[in-house]
């Protein structure tokens, strides 16, 4: 399971209480198309319950592939992946990572602080002669509860050195106050214990559970408890799929 795997098991994992959201996202929808028309940009709509997204096409499309301004298309996914599948593969674990990041800060901050900041990050996009283009790329969420329902992606054309300060890693904005946090700040180095990351550094090496308890000196149980504990954190189905993601978040 690669990051992008990790991030939809995150975002799909969340208990969803209403089951008529559909005020809202007529709302949101509206909000879509408005930026779409605005700025030429591309948006995409994600109702992370039902798995459906409806992407609004603004000009900068007729850079990208066939000009199709105006035009909105609904998909059965949460990944927009004709879009993603233009971006450089560097930059889509870039934005993956960003984006793994900014849901678990939201979910250490108060609920109703969640609107309040979006997340931002540069990305080099395929045009359809093949150059890269660099695209300024923003998600915001909706909060439904005590959970992100609704996910809201804006891609539009960057212009030349617009943007060119912004961090290469992206960064999570607070739009009431103007905060940014930076990658080398967000604060999850304590996702996971200094015993937790022992552990999770000896399986990366190949260690079996037991050699992992004699190299220790801890109980079997406990290492077990500790590999649980590490899969439960992360969110993820396996040790390895954990170490990988634990590195790129910069936990190890």
């Amino acid at each position: 399971m690669n990051i992008k795997a990790k991030l939809d098991k995150a975002l799909l994992n969340q208990s969803f209480e209403k089951e008529d959201v559909s005020g809202i996202w007529l709302k949101y929808r509206s909000i879509a198309k408005m930026y779409s028309e605005i700025e030429n940009a591309i948006c995409v709509l994600t109702d992370l319950k039902t798995r459906r997204s409806v992407i609004h096409y603004g000009g900068m499309s007729s850079l990208i592939g066939d000009d199709r301004s105006g035009e909105e298309t609904e998909i059965s996914s949460i990944w927009e992946d004709e879009i993603l599948n233009k971006v450089h593969p560097e930059d889509v674990r870039k934005k993956l990572v960003l984006e793994h990041y900014f849901f678990h800060f939201l979910k250490d901050i108060p609920m109703a602080e969640w609107t309040d900041y979006y997340m931002v990050i540069n990305l080099r996009m395929r045009s359809h002669s093949t150059e890269y283009l660099t695209v300024l790329h923003r998600m915001f969420y909706a909060v439904e509860e005590d959970n992100a329902r609704l996910a809201l992606c804006i891609y539009n054309i960057s212009g030349n050195n617009v943007n060119a300060l912004l961090h290469e890693n992206g960064v999570i904005v607070n739009s009431i106050n103007g905060t940014t946090l930076y990658y080398n700040e967000f604060k999850y180095t304590d996702v996971l214990s200094a015993r937790e990351k022992e552990v999770l550094l000896l399986i990366a090496h190949g260690k079996m559970s037991k050699e992992i308890a004699e190299s220790l000196e801890i109980s079997l149980n406990t290492v077990n408890r500790h590999r649980q504990n590490i899969l439960q954190k992360l969110q993820v189905k396996n040790s390895i799929e954990a170490y990988r993601l634990a590195k790129a978040m910069g936990l190890v």
